[in-house]
This record gives C-alpha cells, structure tokens and sequence, in this order.
C-alpha cells in the first residue's frame, strides 16, 4: 500500500488485511504500523522512493515474502505543487511525474501481473478534480494525475477480464486530515471530504462483486459544488 493516510491502512487492517506500508517516510510508516498492530492487525513497513523500479520491486518482494501475496493496492502517496506555469521548472515537472505517475506505474506493474495468475486482486488509484480538469497553477501536477488517469484506464482494459478491479477514486477538494482541519479552525467540518468516507467507499470497491465492478467514481464535500467565480480582471 502506498499510502499518505494512515486512516486507509487502519481501516483495512480492522477488515483483516495484512497491511504493507509502502513510503518515504519511516518514522510515519512505523507510527501506523504500531497502531494497526495494538489492534492485533499485521503490518510490515518498507520505506521506499516508489519513483525508482527496484526499491519498488524489493519492497514487493518483501511483503509478499512476509505476509503473503498482495491481493489489493492502493496507490495513494503522492506530491502536490502548486506554481504559476511559467515558473514551473524542469525539476519541478519531472519529480510530479515521478512521484504520480511513475510510482503508480511501477508500484501496479509489480504485482498486477501475479494478482491475474491468480485470478483476483484489486488496484485502487487515488486521483483528485486535476485528473479531469485543470485549474491555473497545477500544470505539473494536472499533468502528472491525468497520467495516473490513464494507466488506471490501460490497467482496466487490459487486467479486468483477467479477474483484476481496477479503480480510479477521484477525491476532489481539501481532506479532513487533522492537520488540516486544525489549521481551518474556523471551517464548517463538511467542507472537507471525511477520512472515514473515503476508507468506506475503498472497502465498498474491494468488496464489489466481478458482475457489476466500477471502474471510475468521485467524493467531494458539498462545498465544492458552489458556484466559482472568476477573478475580476484588472481595468487597463
């Protein structure tokens, strides 16, 4: 699981997952793990740049090797960037792309083929509203989800006859993540889409049966359906 929520990791331990924690960051990986395991739920943590193949490969490796094969993944982790277009380097565009899309590619191409031999598995994709439109200032990362998109859409063509769910979750709008709840103190709770909401909706899909799979599905706040207006232009 390449996750940047240890709500979604939580949550599908408590359904009885093993869970394999697949990230940069150790100290939260090891913060999650310990959580699912005062639960009595398995957890195995592998920090990991899943923008490069063979720590991905590795880190496959090594959860199947201790927990037994990997049955769903969720590709969630990811980097956000937020600069104006004409001052989006090189760098900038390249790490997007790595970060969303390169390490879905290599994180789903690592197992999807063993999860078709075997005839079963779920791939969950977590997108945002950048993967159908994109907003003034996000070229790097509209680029790079629109991407994730895609593979999601290949991945879906090409593995779903095989007995593989593949999933594109599009999360629009701002999640109500503590630090960012605590950081909008003032903000009607309901203007951010729900921790709890989203683990639902991943159990629901992986749950889903073969004869009426989804492939594509979003959750946004009431909020995000007020109406947007453009800034006023500046007189000349």
């Amino acid at each position: 699981m390449r996750d940047g929520s240890p709500q979604h990791p939580r949550r599908l331990a408590r359904e009885g997952y093993a869970c394999g924690l697949i990230a940069r960051t150790k100290s939260q990986l090891d913060e999650t793990a310990e959580l699912i395991k005062q639960k009595g739920g398995k957890a195995l943590v592998t920090p990991t740049d899943v923008s490069k193949r063979e720590q991905v490969l590795a880190s496959v490796e090594a959860v199947e090797r201790e927990l037994g094969p990997i049955s769903v993944l969720i590709n969630n982790a990811g980097a956000y960037l937020r600069k104006p277009f004409i001052e989006t380097a090189e760098e900038d565009f390249d790490f997007q792309l790595k970060v969303n899309c390169y390490g879905p590619f290599f994180c789903t191409q690592a197992v999807v083929a063993r999860m078709a031999q075997r005839g079963g598995g779920t791939i969950v994709f977590v997108l945002g509203s950048e993967s159908r439109s994109g907003p003034a200032q996000y070229a790097a990362y509209n680029a790079s989800k629109v991407a994730q998109r895609a593979i999601a859409e290949s991945v879906a063509y090409e593995f779903m006859h095989l007995g593989v769910h593949s999933v594109a979750l599009d999360v629009d709008g701002a999640v109500g993540l503590p630090r960012v709840t605590e950081a909008a103190q003032d903000a009607d709770p309901d203007h951010f889409v729900s921790t709890e909401a989203i683990c639902n909706e991943l159990v629901h899909v992986i749950n889903q049966p073969r004869n009426a799979w989804t492939f594509s599905l979003d959750l946004r706040s009431y909020w995000q359906w007020r109406p947007r207006v453009s800034a006023a232009r500046k007189k000349p």
